[in-house]
């Protein structure tokens, strides 16, 4: 049960400033929805390699370790999972000029099949739509108002 999301969205401040908020792991749980809990288990918090313990509550508590496997300043930021729920979450940003930045997020997650999955299945699928766009609304807002 693999599903994918992608959603894009203008930001009105420059990219070194939209990607250094992003990149701080400190400040996820205020603008991604559905975050309960992000640990580093990594003296390393930022770029490839870095490693956290986290746990989304959509509907249900899902928990994954995630490293970053992929991080290019004011480019790219790709977090992958090494144990739990299976998913991958690559942001990409782009500057628009004018203090613009456009931020493009492409989600791919893979629930556990059988009935347990398709338990879960059933609690997250309706939330996903909310999550991102709140997590959106949440992203823009906070940048945009530092």
């Amino acid at each position: 049960m693999s599903s994918i999301v992608e959603h894009s969205v203008e930001i009105a401040a420059p990219v070194d400033e939209v990607f250094a908020y992003v990149d701080d792991y400190t400040l996820t749980k205020d603008w991604m929805y559905g975050l309960h809990e992000i640990e580093p288990v990594s003296d390393q918090t930022h770029g490839v390699g870095a490693t956290y313990d986290g746990v989304m509550k959509l509907g249900v508590s899902l928990k994954s370790r995630i490293q970053c496997t992929g991080w290019e300043r004011d480019r790219l930021i790709e977090i992958s999972s090494i144990k739990g729920i299976k998913n991958t979450q690559r942001w990409t940003f782009t500057d628009l000029g004018d203090g613009r930045t456009r931020v493009d997020a492409w989600i791919s997650y893979t629930l556990p099949g059988g009935p347990a999955g398709r338990a879960i299945e059933s609690a997250v699928k309706p939330i996903i739509g909310v999550a991102v766009k709140n997590t959106s609304e949440s992203l823009v807002r906070n940048v945009e108002s530092r």
